[in-house]
């Protein structure tokens, strides 16, 4: 199951850093961190969270009409964002956010047997497109890291649908308002997750890992 949705202004952990950071300094040094793990990746137009909008998050298609960004070719509907911007190459930016490893471990909460069938094959269509020959477990994907799948999932999507979007996953290291994680420990952890879901260490094309130190 994932979080419960937190709204407002958050006073720690990942909600309170992705808040702080693209409203600080119009998200310049958010950018320029992406940047430095992804030099295909331009200055970004911060979109969510904003302050001004009292830090609310959105789906994607919610916000980006305003873009004019040809959205009947977007997935009906799909997660909300921790964070959402478009850099100055018309890429879409979506930002998960995480202040700890725990933060990653979620489990599908749909009850319906319609829902289940329709998420279990998203799902195995999405490894069997990362890496056909790995065996595809569904314990994993579904039981244990449903959050990181359903992202993994609605990226493809996109993909699929011809529009150029970048997964960045975010890892606050050291943070000294909730549980402190090291760089390493991060690494470490998004290795051993990656090998379990893909059966390949490394983050899956278009996504973009992103340690920032705010100890």
């Amino acid at each position: 199951m994932e979080a419960k949705e937190l709204k407002g202004r958050a006073n720690k952990g990942s909600k309170f850093w992705i808040q702080t950071l693209v409203n600080l300094d119009g998200g310049r040094s958010l950018t320029k961190s992406i940047q430095e793990e992804s030099r295909e990746i331009g200055a970004i137009k911060w979109l969510s969270p904003l302050k001004k909008k009292q830090y609310q998050e959105y789906q994607i298609t919610e916000i980006l009409s305003e873009e004019e960004l040809d959205l009947h070719q977007w997935p009906e509907k799909g997660p909300k964002w921790d964070g959402v911007g478009i850099d100055d190459r018309r890429k879409i930016i979506l930002i998960e956010a995480k202040g700890h490893p725990g933060e990653t471990i979620a489990r599908c909460a749909a009850l319906s047997e319609n829902s289940l069938t329709l998420i279990k094959e998203s799902l195995q269509n999405t490894h069997d497109r990362l890496n056909p020959n790995h065996p595809y477990q569904q314990g994993v994907w579904m039981d244990e890291y449903y959050q990181l799948a359903n992202r993994l999932t609605f990226l493809r999507l996109l993909e699929e649908a011809k529009i150029d979007a970048r997964l960045i996953l975010l890892n606050f290291v050291n943070d000294p308002t909730h549980k402190a994680t090291s760089s390493i420990q991060w690494q470490k952890h998004y290795s051993d997750l990656f090998t379990k879901m893909t059966g390949t260490s490394k983050p899956p094309k278009n996504v973009v890992m992103v340690n920032y130190d705010v100890g």
